[in-house]
């Protein structure tokens, strides 16, 4: 179980960039966590920024591309930091790991907004 993180920062202050990071961090560990994972945003156009970004960079990492190097090169930092020691290639694999099965059981890929959240609440109750 992974606890509540809470991140609050203004505009322009890579807010995107952190979040899709621990995502990522957290799929590398674990590549069926996404199931349990909720992340909240204010706007639709966040919402979807922020699912493209993972997307294009669990990609990126496993296909090594340019383009995520600082994905990688975060990521990597991060891991060590938590004592967690796993080779760049590992990284790779698993990110590809990771983005078939979030492409392939894709509805349990939650990013959404506040709003949305809310509602599927109390439609449960």
């Amino acid at each position: 179980m992974h606890p509540l993180k809470v991140y609050k920062a203004s505009a322009g202050s890579g807010k995107t960039f952190t979040l899709a990071v621990e995502y990522i961090k957290l799929l590398i560990a674990d590549p069926y966590v996404y199931k349990h994972i909720l992340a909240v945003t204010f706007t639709n156009k966040a919402t979807a920024e922020m699912k493209d970004r993972i997307l294009q960079h669990l990609y990126g990492i496993s296909k090594g591309l340019d383009s995520s190097q600082g994905y990688l090169e975060k990521l990597m930092e991060k891991l060590k930091a938590e004592g967690i020691q796993i080779t760049e290639e590992e990284i790779r694999r698993r990110s590809g790991k990771a983005l078939s099965m979030i492409l392939h059981d894709y509805s349990r890929f939650r990013v959404e907004t506040i709003d949305s959240f809310f509602q599927s609440i109390l439609r449960t109750l």
